[in-house]
């Protein structure tokens, strides 16, 4: 899940690429409270927080499901845990980048995070390059984290070998939320914001919102910001008279 409030990105992965035009600056960050401290726990994902959560050993995973429901935070997360020794990798931001320079020393990171494997999918050089980081990784002892859009076994356009050590992994499809789940993310992040939000206020918002947490957590915000500049309190009246909602 994204944080909430004006988007901070601290740099988790900063490099110098060489191209045939010269130097390429390339810094990959994260949203500044995309950690555990707000993360929602679910039933459904109890598990795979404590399989990750762990101390010692540190365990690797493959964590797949639809868009907006949580995995880049989940990953976000770890590395913030472990700081300038953690790799984070989105792939949708690197696809187009030699694979070469963007991992390079990766295998020495005590955490390497691969967001959005499968967007690899029918490139050849950069599955073999993520294979080849798989058996690194491996042999140093470090932990591997990947998330994608299917399962791996439905990465029927990947190499067999890659398709394989990822599915090696323990595998976890991460659940959707539901309007319950809604509310409980509501009144997280609007408890982060510091909006003090009545039950009866988060029920009423909770039933308009649709079950995306990136919806929502931009409707605190703006629902922050909004009661701020009105200097109002939070009620049904003034989220209905704000336009949020779009009804």
């Amino acid at each position: 899940m994204p944080g909430s409030g004006p988007k901070r990105h601290v740099n988790l992965l900063a490099m110098t690429m060489k191209t045939h035009s010269g130097q390429l600056p390339l810094s990959m960050g994260r949203e500044d409270l995309a950690n555990w401290d707000n993360w929602l726990s679910r039933p459904d994902t109890v598990a795979l927080e404590q399989l990750l959560t762990r101390q010692l050993p540190e365990h690797s995973a493959y964590v797949w499901g639809g868009k907006s429901i949580g995995k880049s935070h989940l990953l976000q997360a770890c590395c913030d845990a472990l700081g300038g020794a953690a790799r984070y990798v989105p792939m949708v931001d690197l696809i187009d980048y030699p694979p070469d320079q963007v991992l390079a020393g990766a295998e020495l990171s005590r955490l390497v995070a691969i967001d959005d494997i499968d967007r690899a999918e029918s490139n050849s050089v950069w599955q073999e390059a993520l294979f080849a980081l798989f058996n690194a990784v491996q042999e140093s002892g470090g932990q591997l984290l990947v998330t994608a859009s299917k399962s791996p076994q439905q990465l029927v356009d990947t190499l067999p070998d890659l398709r394989s050590r990822l599915s090696s992994l323990p595998v976890f499809q991460m659940p959707r939320f539901t309007e319950e789940q809604v509310a409980d993310l509501l009144r997280l992040r609007g408890s982060a914001a510091g909006i003090g939000l009545a039950d009866e206020v988060i029920k009423y918002c909770a039933l308009r919102l649709p079950r995306d947490p990136r919806v929502v957590v931009e409707f605190i915000n703006q629902l922050d910001q909004l009661s701020l500049a009105q200097r109002r309190g939070v009620t049904i009246p003034f989220v209905r008279e704000s336009g949020l909602l779009r009804l």
